[in-house]
């Protein structure tokens, strides 16, 4: 816990504060509007309270005092009756409020200067919506001077001494155009009379640029901090109007904390009788807070071990957070979101709350499927406003939002969803774009399927970075085992390679069900259990993992004879996987032949060694087959480069082709598996030996394909990027299905 000095001077706004406070008990016991006689703010009563607020004034001599707090009471709370907590005292909610404005404007000097001026136009932020009627109740009773009135109407005749004020509160979608031209219209009316204007802008809102161009910058409410709690802790827990400093501060949390938490936690922290528990209360809940955000149970990056551009972005993103932490970088110049995207089970969420721990800040979840789930548009819209604000709340911190393909995109045009979606969309638009003008926020998003999302979303400056999310590594799926195994002392590196090429989500669900199958047959479950389970459930599957070893290596032989650079090649329970990053190319017809030839490069494999052909090229829209019939159509019919010239027809349905389409289609396909086979041809026993071991090892990474691979004769060399930075040009796998076998 950090250390604070003892008795630190207090800030020159909690006087004022308590003057605040008395006023505003006055006006809670006098609903009628008089004062009371005994808290009457005349000159004798004033000078009172000033000679009590003097951080050394006590009602006990200090012996009595040092007594009373070892037997764990607080003396400078108990009055001459020996009462510890006030007559009355002004809810929480509203007493924290007053303080937090009496910090801001920190005198009755200075709220008659600025805020009360002649022609002065005030915005506060820094506050949430429902705050606003509590910072109205504080100005109308305490902040301003008795003279002096408040009002929210516009229609009314204005007597110099009236503080006009302004809330910002506007819709979610189609109806918050018409909200803004209403805000407008009334400014522009608020601005014609002569009386002070103060706007309230709280967190989530914005005013239209034609308004925040003319308008003075905001004032930001203070923030909950340790003099805040101080003053609210000697308001509602003493009968004396002080505790013991001595005894609280030391607890006390730091501002940076204090300023973290919601008002749940504050207003529970705050229920106990004594301020010391009320202290400790608050440090318990900020550790709590920062155990669910960061540690308990949450893998840091480092303990994930990947070193994939996914892993490598999220790594960098944590040391700039680090950066501007300790004020080396401006956060205008960093990264501050990241888009992962990839199959179901990869580990997309874990790798978000890893960044997290790494930072050593609160991970705030939410996703398009829970906001849905909320109900019809407007309590979607809210449940979105709700989490953004709560990250902005609770800076610094990441913002990690899932399912974020649920939005759809504003081309989708082809159901009466329509209007929702595009109000979803600009909604969502509008919150990136807010909290990016935060400092403080990682933004992280996932989706299965970035293709489905709307380009606006997409574009630099909302997510900057987009990184696939891969299969785990030998290494991780270690890490996995290792935590499934904490105290085994067994080489777990055969169980690993049994699990290559699986999802962490799957990997994890073969663990409990082994555990589980562990616990009904009444054995332990360790290491030898597992790799038994997994080898009953393997074995009828060498022959098959044979043939889907010799088609990736396949497609790995043929795109490393074009150059590109091969990433990594595995078989799994769905069949096998080979990841290439392919050179940039002109778009050349030849481009296009050579991407054909690598998807039925499999295929080919397969004929060369078997003498036969297996299903596994074909299957889903992402098969090798599917994806090389796409190419060889677009050719024809959207890209100028085949029979039809100078034409474009769109996007062909390879179910509606003529007689003739369809055999010139399967020529060309034939002409591409020709071609491949013909190029591994002359390396068929490098085929076989590779495959041969693949089936061993189950993963080959980039590295070991090097070794494999680096006689062989290269059509051309790969593509280096010429900033250095290794960044991708494009990415694209290949998949055997075993789905149809």
């Amino acid at each position: 816990m950090t250390q604070f000095p003892l008795h630190s001077p207090r800030p020159a706004w909690v006087s004022f504060g308590k003057q605040v406070l008395r006023r505003m008990i006055s006006d809670q016991i006098n609903a009628g509007g008089k004062r009371d006689a005994a808290l009457q703010d005349h000159p004798k009563s004033r000078l009172l309270d000033t000679l009590n607020d003097l951080p050394t004034a006590q009602h006990r001599d200090s012996e009595e005092l040092d007594q009373l707090r070892e037997n764990g009471i607080d003396g400078w709370a108990l009055d001459d009756e020996g009462r510890s907590r006030p007559a009355t005292a002004l809810p929480a909610s509203r007493s924290l409020i007053a303080l937090r404005l009496a910090a801001t404007f920190v005198s009755s000097r200075n709220v008659m200067d600025t805020l009360l001026a002649q022609g002065a136009v005030t915005v506060l932020s820094g506050f949430r919506t429902a705050d606003a009627d509590q910072i109205l109740t504080a100005c109308r009773c305490g902040i301003l001077p008795e003279e002096w009135k408040v009002t929210t109407l516009g229609d009314e005749r204005h007597h110099e001494q009236t503080l006009r004020v302004l809330q910002v509160t506007t819709s979610t979608g189609s109806s918050r155009i018409g909200d803004l031209y209403r805000l407008e219209r009334n400014l522009c009316e608020a601005l014609q009379q002569l009386c002070p204007l103060l706007v309230l802008l709280p967190d989530g809102e914005s005013l239209p640029d034609s308004l925040s161009t003319v308008l003075p910058d905001p004032v930001k409410l203070e923030p909950l901090s340790r003099d805040i709690i101080m003053a609210q802790l000697e308001h509602s827990h003493s009968a004396t109007g002080k505790i013991d400093r001595e005894a609280v501060e030391p607890v006390l949390p730091e501002d940076s904390a204090l300023a973290g938490l919601g008002d749940p936690e504050v207003l529970l922290a705050l229920r106990v009788p004594d301020a010391r528990s009320a202290a400790e209360r608050l440090a318990t809940a900020i550790s709590r807070t920062r155990m669910q955000a960061s540690g308990a149970g949450a893998l840091t990056l480092e303990a994930i071990g990947g070193t994939s551009p996914a892993h490598q972005a999220a790594a960098d993103l944590v040391a700039d957070l680090h950066r501007w932490q300790r004020g080396e970088i401006e956060w205008s110049d960093m990264s501050r979101s990241l888009l992962i995207h990839g199959e179901p089970g990869t580990g997309k969420t874990v790798l978000a709350a890893a960044i997290a721990a790494s930072a050593g800040v609160p991970l705030i979840q939410g996703s398009f499927g829970a906001w849905q789930a909320r109900g019809h548009l407007g309590d979607m819209l809210a449940a979105m406003l709700t989490c953004f604000q709560d990250a902005k709340s609770r800076k610094p911190c990441v913002l990690f939002i899932d399912e974020i393909d649920s939005c759809g995109s504003r081309t989708d045009t082809g159901d009466r969803n329509q209007a929702y979606r595009q109000q979803v969309i600009n909604e969502f638009l509008r919150q990136i774009d807010l909290l990016h003008r935060e400092e403080g926020i990682l933004l992280i998003g996932a989706t299965n399927f970035p293709g489905k999302i709307d380009p606006a979303i997409l574009r630099p400056g909302r997510f900057d970075l987009h990184h696939e999310m891969p299969l785990p590594t030998p290494q991780q799926i270690l890490v996995m085992l290792e935590r499934a195994f904490p105290d085994s002392g067994q080489d777990l590196l055969p169980l690993s390679r049994n699990l290559t090429g699986q999802t962490p989500a799957v990997i994890d669900a073969r663990i409990r069900e082994a555990r589980a199958r562990a616990r009904r047959q009444g054995r332990s479950f360790d290491p030898r259990f597992l790799e038994q389970v997994l080898g009953q459930e393997e074995g009828y599957r060498s022959r098959l993992d044979e043939r889907i070893a010799v088609h990736e290596c396949g497609h790995v032989i043929t795109a490393w004879l074009y150059g590109e650079e091969i990433k990594h090649v595995c078989l799994c329970p769905t069949g096998g996987l080979t990841e290439r990053t392919a050179p940039p190319g002109a778009g050349l017809e030849a481009d296009f032949d050579r991407q054909m030839t690598i998807h039925l490069a499999g295929r080919a494999a397969e004929r060369l060694v078997f003498g036969t052909i297996s299903a596994g090229a074909g299957g889903g829209p992402n098969s090798d087959l599917a994806k090389a019939a796409r190419l060889s159509l677009a050719m024809d019919h959207e890209l100028g480069l085949g029979i039809h010239g100078n034409a474009w027809f769109g996007p062909q349905d390879p179910a509606r082709l003529t007689a003739s389409e369809r055999k010139r289609l399967q020529e060309r396909l034939d002409h591409a598996e020709d071609c491949a086979r013909a190029l591994l041809y002359p390396h068929r026993h490098l085929l076989r030996e590779m495959a041969l071991v693949l089936t061993r090892e189950r993963e080959f990474d980039a590295s070991a394909i090097r070794s494999w691979l680096k006689d062989l004769p290269r059509k051309s060399g790969p593509y280096k990027d010429p900033a250095g930075t290794g960044d991708d040009i494009s990415n694209e796998a290949t998949a055997f299905s075993t789905g149809s076998v």
